[in-house]
């Protein structure tokens, strides 16, 4: 049944959708001149791949180099990388790097050798141009099917699936590469802020479809659903902005709790999505579309959740084709776009509880 209240939103919907979508496609075409490097970090500095035959391998670049400076900026010294202008492809820049001993113990006590490694930036390979191309398809997926649903049945659950696609559509649009420092900023912070409340209105979506659950009749259950990603996002915001110095423990704890932000609510979704599945009937099953919304998202959110928890717990540790474990991502605004469409079609009277 539409709801007049939800209907309203269809303008702002659709200007939010096309600014999106400009920004995805400036980001494609930019794709390009993005340079290619051609090794992974932890995420605290410390190399734990180096693709074959990449500038990074050619470099000497190794598993294990601890990134000390880069450009003869310190790692740690986020405002001056911040500032930092993005390589073109060809330029060459230098990184000091230290080979760090395994554990405290087994450090030489005279200090860590460091040694200088001249890395020349080449332009992506062919397999990378691909992935961010499909990087911006899935994006356009989470934007069009999630807004395309919600203009043929404006409910509230509709709402939460457009706001779902449009927040978490624009994670896969880079953007254009902007030469001012101010802007970029703005643009990140912005950028990031949506990111996070899309997690947000993904969870609450699920818990509102095909049924409200019980647990949003309690009081302060909204507020309790968004205010670990209000946290988040100023944290992120405080992160951005003043750009404290990027030492080791803060490196850590930002991992650990955007990680951990990932996994909680991709985790607590499918809590809710299975819920709904287990109490339905068979005939509830294919009347709200839950047979396939269950797999699809299941499919979809199962890889990058492992690879998130895995960030987590074990940073190092590199999977297997790491790099295509987000094409699966694409099945979710299909899985429910389609359940959202299907049960306005051929609503069931039994609820869901």
């Amino acid at each position: 049944m539409v709801e007049v209240r939800e209907a309203r939103y269809k303008t702002p919907f659709l200007v939010l959708a096309v600014l999106f979508v400009l920004w995805g496609m400036f980001g494609a075409a930019d794709l390009p001149n993005i340079p290619y490097a051609g090794y992974l970090t932890d995420g605290n500095n410390t190399v734990i791949q180096v693709e074959p035959s990449s500038p990074a391998e050619a470099a000497g670049l190794q598993v294990g180099d601890y990134i000390t400076s880069i450009a003869g900026i310190s790692v740690e010294d986020t405002r001056a990388l911040a500032r930092l202008q993005r390589a073109e492809v060809g330029d060459t820049r230098t990184l000091i790097v230290e080979q760090r001993a395994e554990t405290e113990l087994a450090a030489r006590p005279e200090g860590l050798p460091s040694r200088s490694v001249e890395l020349a930036y080449s332009a992506q390979p062919g397999r990378d141009l691909l992935l961010g191309i499909a990087g911006i398809f899935i994006g356009l997926c989470f934007v069009v099917f999630g807004l395309g649903a919600y203009m043929r049945a404006p409910t509230r659950s509709a709402t939460l699936l457009a706001l779902t696609g449009l927040c978490l559509g624009i994670t896969f649009f880079a953007g254009p590469y902007l030469q001012s420092f101010t802007l970029r900023t703005i643009a990140a912070a912005l950028q990031l802020v949506i990111i996070i409340f899309g997690f947000a209105f993904l969870l609450h979506f699920m818990l509102e479809f095909p049924e409200p659950k019980a647990l949003l009749a309690k009081k302060h259950t909204t507020k309790v659903l968004y205010a670990p990603a209000l946290l988040i996002a100023l944290f992120a915001l405080f992160l951005i902005i003043l750009q404290p110095a990027g030492t080791s423990t803060l490196n850590v704890l930002i991992r650990s709790l955007f990680g951990l932000f990932v996994v909680v609510y991709f985790g607590l979704a499918l809590w809710a999505m299975i819920h709904s599945f287990v109490k339905a009937s068979p005939r509830q099953r294919s009347g709200y579309g839950l047979n396939f919304m269950l797999a699809g998202v299941i499919i979809g959110l199962l890889p990058v959740t492992i690879a998130s928890l895995l960030g987590v717990l074990a940073p190092r540790v590199v999977l297997p084709g790491y790099n295509f474990y987000f094409l699966t991502l694409v099945l979710i605004p299909i899985a429910l776009a389609s359940a959202v469409v299907k049960t306005e079609s051929a609503p069931v009277t039994a609820p869901v509880m």
